[in-house]
């Protein structure tokens, strides 16, 4: 929408207003012009106003753009965080079940470790009970009462193995218990870091699934905003569109009073754009081959080749309608010179224009400057005459 606010802007600006009727009779008076004149003032005034509103409303619809952007931008952040914590968690609760399955095989480890400590316990046990029931007896009691020495060396081996027993029972006992309360350790430490790193993780994907929600709401937020701005946009431009039509009108209504006086243009020879000696033809009206391309294409006026710089002259009295920037014919002034024909000038040089919108001009009278501006391959004016809004041969007006 905004798009076609803007052509039908420039299509207005560059030639509306001349299809109003030439059977209206006008007084071609001195308070006749000031007062169209004072209308035209305040016109361009609203419109100026109207402008400065468009203009606020584009810079705060591309404020709440660039602040979309922006959180667009913070979403995609926080889904990539997002991503990496649910990854982040599901290592953890894979870390936690193989940590439990260990925990558990461990847990039947010390089991059976328990059961070798309370086993050798009742062993060693049962050998002290035994020790008391037989009374008090010393192990030399036991060597004295050898037979004889083979007898001796016997026994001595044998209480040997029996206190080398009695000492392995007691550090596998030690040692075992040893294992139980480091694994224990172990494991709950394990399991205790993962939970916390668990928990952790959890609490910040609580938080980034919080600020997602935010975000969304803050997105609909100035997406609802702007469109309302679009909306008031569409508003202003219409309004703007309006005003223009008007501005538009309030010119060929001037010039067609103007029309009515000895200075005003009524029709016949258009004087050339350019001084005759100081420029050549270098291109005809219709079709001709397009420079760019070099295929058939239509051609709306002539082009007249001359040094940079060389004075363009206005080809009859008038109103310029537009003074600035126009696509393909790079800097351009219009000038309409009653309510049937407007002349067009193209291509003009950088910073070549020499009038400006609703400025009156003499037939002859310097508007602007040869350049090569624009869709242009090199130095020349292209001269366009418009009769009812309608491009036409420019050579029979200038004969």
């Amino acid at each position: 929408m905004r798009k076609k606010i803007i052509l039908a802007l420039l299509i207005t600006g560059l030639v509306a207003g001349s299809a109003i009727p030439t059977n209206v009779s006008w007084a071609a008076s001195k308070a006749s012009l000031d007062k169209i004149n004072r209308e035209l003032k305040e016109i361009q005034a609203k419109k100026e106003s109207q402008k400065q509103q468009v203009k606020q409303v584009e810079q705060k619809i591309s404020a709440v753009q660039k602040e979309q952007k922006d959180l667009q931008t913070e979403l995609m952040q926080i889904d990539l965080r997002r991503n990496e914590t649910q990854k982040k968690l599901d290592k953890l609760e894979t870390q936690m079940d193989e940590t439990k399955e260990k925990a558990a095989e461990a847990q039947d480890k010390l089991d059976e470790a328990k059961d070798r400590v309370a086993k050798r316990e009742t062993l060693l046990k049962t050998r002290v009970k035994s020790m008391y029931e037989r009374g008090n007896v010393s192990y030399l009691d036991v060597l004295l009462g050898s037979s004889d020495f083979g007898d001796f060396l016997t026994r001595m081996e044998g209480l040997q193995m029996i206190l080398e027993q009695d000492t392995r029972i007691l550090e596998d006992n030690i040692r075992d218990k040893q294992t139980i309360e480091t694994k224990k350790q172990e494991i709950d430490h394990q399991l205790t870091v993962y939970v916390d790193m668990f928990d952790q993780a959890e609490s910040l994907k609580a938080e980034l699934d919080k600020q997602y929600k935010q975000s969304l709401v803050v997105k609909a937020e100035l997406k609802k905003k702007e469109d309302a701005l679009e909306e008031d946009l569409e508003q202003y431009g219409q309004q703007l569109l309006a005003l223009t039509k008007q501005e538009s009108a309030k010119y060929a209504e001037r010039v067609r009073a103007m029309s009515t006086s000895s200075s005003g243009y009524k029709g016949g020879k258009l004087g050339l754009p350019v001084a005759d000696g100081s420029f050549r033809f270098s291109s005809g009206f219709g079709m001709r081959s397009d420079p760019f391309t070099g295929r058939s294409a239509g051609h709306n006026g002539v082009d007249m080749a001359a040094p940079k710089g060389t004075t363009i002259m206005a080809a009859a009295a008038g109103v310029v309608i537009f003074a600035g920037y126009s696509n393909g014919f790079g800097n351009t002034v219009m000038i309409k010179h009653n309510s049937e024909i407007t002349t067009l000038y193209g291509h003009i040089r950088e910073g070549g224009i020499k009038v400006s919108v609703g400025q009156s001009v003499e037939r002859g009278q310097k508007i602007a400057e040869v350049g090569s501006t624009g869709r242009s391959t090199g130095n020349h004016v292209h001269f366009t005459v418009y009769k009812n809004d309608v491009a036409v041969n420019p050579m029979p007006y200038l004969k």
